[in-house]
Parts: structure tokens; C-alpha cells; sequence
């Protein structure tokens, strides 16, 4: 079992050898609990009335003696949605800082994964329409399927429209899934600019995905991604309606 989930949810290493301790036994005294998990017992006194407090814990007493016992494990949700809506209160004092911090560079660089995905997420809170240029065919793949999938119903419930040419070569599934998306158009490069990286353009600037290595260089410039936009439109004109494949 993968103990970390719950420690992430606040609760310290004892909290959580305590707590799983008490599921395995059941209903228990804290010190038949003590005993279990190797830990003074004034210690798991102080574990099982904290616990208790979060809601994770009950007692009841039995021939005046208090035993406890787990409530629901799903009660755990309430200590994710605690640290959600703590954090909700926390963004708007973030944001304040951030805007009275010396202003970020224009460029910058993001590397592997993570970082792309970040960019992907920023772009669709910070634009309209988002214009994307020369996808090779197992960029999906790259970034993770049902990641990427997440990120779509996310940009179609945000209203972003997906504006999509990507490489002649592209995967036939992928098609057939982008097609049934919302707010969402894909047209095809001729096999002869068939392009190794990506290019993204939203709002805010421009954001050049290279595959090798993984990194990502995010442009801040509304002239830029005004310049790159009519570009885009301009390979639009030229590009296929259908790829190979799909005839």
C-alpha cells in the first residue's frame, strides 16, 4: 500500500501507521493499539484524539473502558477537500504577489513532460482560440493518452476552440477522436512540411515544443503570437482537409 497518499493528505507517518493499525484491528483500546503498532502509548493517545478531531476516528465507551474504531475510509475525502478549499482561499493572495514581483521573463524554458503539460494547462486558461502547427504522430503518446484526453474535455468545457494542422502521417484513431470533439477543427500538412516539433500559439505568445531533447521555450509576446497566428492561417490555405489515410 502506497502509505505517501495519505501522508500528502496531511497526516504524519505515525497518524498514518496508527490509523492503518486501528482498520486492521478493528474496534480497540489505545493501548491494545499501542501495542500493535510498537508506539508509546502516550503518544497514540494523542494520534487517536487528533484523528478523532479530523473525523477519521470514533470512540465509544465499553465497561467504562474507550475503545476506537475507523469510521468510513471515504471520510478521508474530507481532509482533500479541507486542503482545497484552503488552497482556494490562498490563489487571489498569490496572484497579489505575484503582480507586485519584479515582472517574469518572456522567455522561458520548460523541460520534459511536466513541463509541457503545464504549458498545455496555462495555455488553455489564457486564450480563446488555441492554434497548433506540425504534430508528429505520437505526441499523444508522448504526453500520455488519458492525460491528453483529461486535457481536451477540460479545454472544450473552458470553450477554448483547438485549431489543429498536424503532420500527413497522423495516427487514423486520433483523428477519428479529434473529429468527435467539440470546438475543435484539424486539417493535414502536406507529407513534404512534415514537421519533427510542435508549435503552439495562444493569446499570450507562442510556445516551440522540441521532441529531442523534450523541451519546451514559451514566448510571452502578443506580436508574436499575432504574427505566428496569420502564419498558421496562411498553411491553413495549403493544407490537406483529409489525410491519406482516411480515403
Amino acid at each position: 500500500m502506497d502509505t505517501q497518499i495519505l501522508e500528502d493528505l496531511g497526516l504524519s507517518k505515525n497518524e498514518v501507521k496508527v490509523y492503518l493499525k486501528l482498520i486492521e484491528l478493528g474496534p480497540s483500546t489505545a493501548v491494545e493499539v499501542a501495542k500493535a503498532s510498537r508506539l508509546h502509548r502516550p503518544n497514540v493517545y494523542d494520534i487517536l484524539n487528533k484523528l478523532s478531531k479530523r473525523g477519521l476516528v470514533a470512540y465509544f465507551l465499553k465497561e467504562k473502558t474507550k475503545y476506537y474504531e475507523v469510521v468510513d475510509p471515504e471520510q478521508l475525502f474530507t481532509l482533500l477537500k479541507a486542503k482545497e478549499i484552503n488552497l482556494q482561499k490562498l490563489i487571489p493572495e498569490l496572484k497579489v504577489l505575484q503582480l507586485t514581483a519584479k515582472p517574469s521573463s518572456n522567455v522561458a524554458i520548460f523541460e520534459g513532460i511536466v513541463g509541457a503539460r503545464r504549458l498545455m494547462t496555462d495555455m488553455i486558461n489564457n486564450t480563446k482560440d488555441l492554434y497548433v502547427l506540425g504534430v508528429p504522430k505520437d505526441y499523444a503518446k508522448t504526453l500520455g493518452e488519458g492525460w491528453v484526453k483529461e486535457w481536451h474535455r477540460n479545454r472544450v468545457k473552458k470553450n477554448v476552440w483547438f485549431h489543429h494542422i498536424v503532420n500527413e502521417d497522423y495516427h487514423l484513431y486520433r483523428i477519428k477522436l479529434l473529429r468527435s470533439m467539440k470546438k475543435t477543427s484539424i486539417k493535414f500538412l502536406p507529407k513534404e512540411y512534415n514537421s519533427p516539433n510542435v508549435l503552439w500559439i495562444y493569446d499570450k505568445g507562442i510556445v516551440l515544443n522540441f521532441m529531442h531533447p523534450f523541451v519546451c521555450i514559451r514566448i510571452l509576446s502578443e506580436d508574436a503570437s499575432k504574427s505566428f497566428k496569420q502564419y498558421y492561417k496562411m498553411l491553413e490555405k495549403i493544407a490537406l482537409p483529409k489525410a491519406p489515410q482516411e480515403k
